[in-house]
C-alpha cells in the first residue's frame, strides 16, 4: 500500500514547479519580445490607417473636383459675358463722316493746334489756346460727295465758308446756307491716315504767321488734318 506522505510531497512539488516565477534574464527577454511585436503592429496599424486616410482624402478631391456631370444634355454651355461698348470710346472714322459726331479738326503738323473761329471776329485758324470748344467743336455734314462743316455748338448755324478775297482768300464761319456752293468741301484719305480738305479748285490750308485757313494758296498739298472726337453731335 503506498504511503500518502509521498503523494502529498508529489503534489506540493507540482505546485512549486507551475508557481515559480522564471529568472530576470528570461522576464527581460519575454518583455523584450512583447515590445518588438506591439511596436511592429502598432506600425503596420497606423500605415493601414495613413493608407485607408489617403484613398478617403483623394475620393473626397475627386468628388470635389471631377464632379459627375452626368449626360451630355445637362451639362449647361460656357457663359461668355457680353461686351458692352464703353460710352467714353471714341467712335470711328465712318461714323465721324456721317455726320454723327462732333470732333476738333486737329493739324498733326503743328503741335495739335485746332481749327477754330476767331474770338472777335469771323476767320478760322489753326490755334493752341485752350478752353474754346464753343468755337473749335465741328460736325462733317455729309451733302452728296461732299460735306458741310458745321459749328457744334451755338444757336444759330454757323458754316466754313470760302470767300475769295485778298490773296490767298479766306475761311470764314457765315450762316449755313444750303444754296452757298462755297460751303461744300471736298474730304479725302490721304496715305499717312489723315485727311485733306478740298474746295473748288485748291486744297485748304493753313499759311505760315497768321496761321489763317485760306484756299487760295498757289501750291501742293501741305497741310492735313485730323478729326478727334468729341462725343455725340448735338441735334
Amino acid at each position: 500500500m503506498a504511503d500518502p506522505r509521498d503523494d502529498l510531497t508529489a503534489i506540493v512539488d507540482e505546485v512549486r514547479r507551475v508557481a515559480t516565477l522564471p529568472g530576470a534574464q528570461t522576464l527581460r527577454h519575454r518583455s523584450d519580445r512583447r515590445r518588438r511585436r506591439r511596436t511592429a503592429v502598432g506600425g503596420t496599424g497606423l500605415a493601414v490607417l495613413a493608407i485607408a486616410a489617403g484613398t478617403i482624402f483623394v475620393q473626397v478631391r475627386d468628388d470635389v473636383e471631377t464632379p459627375d456631370a452626368g449626360p451630355a444634355t445637362q451639362v449647361a454651355p460656357p457663359v461668355t459675358p457680353s461686351l458692352t461698348p464703353s460710352a467714353t470710346a471714341s467712335a470711328g472714322p465712318q461714323e465721324i463722316l456721317a455726320g454723327r459726331r462732333q470732333v476738333q479738326i486737329v493739324l498733326p503738323g503743328m503741335r495739335g493746334a485746332t481749327l477754330a473761329i476767331d474770338r472777335d471776329g469771323d476767320q478760322v485758324r489753326a490755334t493752341t489756346e485752350q478752353g474754346i470748344d464753343d468755337r473749335a467743336l465741328w460736325v462733317l455734314r455729309p451733302e452728296g460727295d461732299r460735306y458741310r462743316i458745321l459749328r457744334a455748338s451755338g444757336a444759330d448755324a454757323i458754316c466754313m465758308t470760302v470767300v475769295h478775297d485778298a490773296a490767298p482768300g479766306s475761311v470764314r464761319g457765315q450762316a449755313c446756307d444750303a444754296a452757298a456752293s462755297t460751303q461744300l468741301f471736298r474730304i479725302d484719305q490721304v496715305p499717312d491716315g489723315s485727311y485733306s480738305i478740298f474746295q473748288g479748285k485748291r486744297y485748304v490750308q493753313v499759311v505760315d504767321g497768321t496761321n489763317a485757313l485760306v484756299p487760295d494758296l498757289p501750291e501742293g498739298l501741305t497741310t492735313t488734318y485730323e478729326f478727334e472726337d468729341r462725343g455725340p453731335a448735338p441735334r
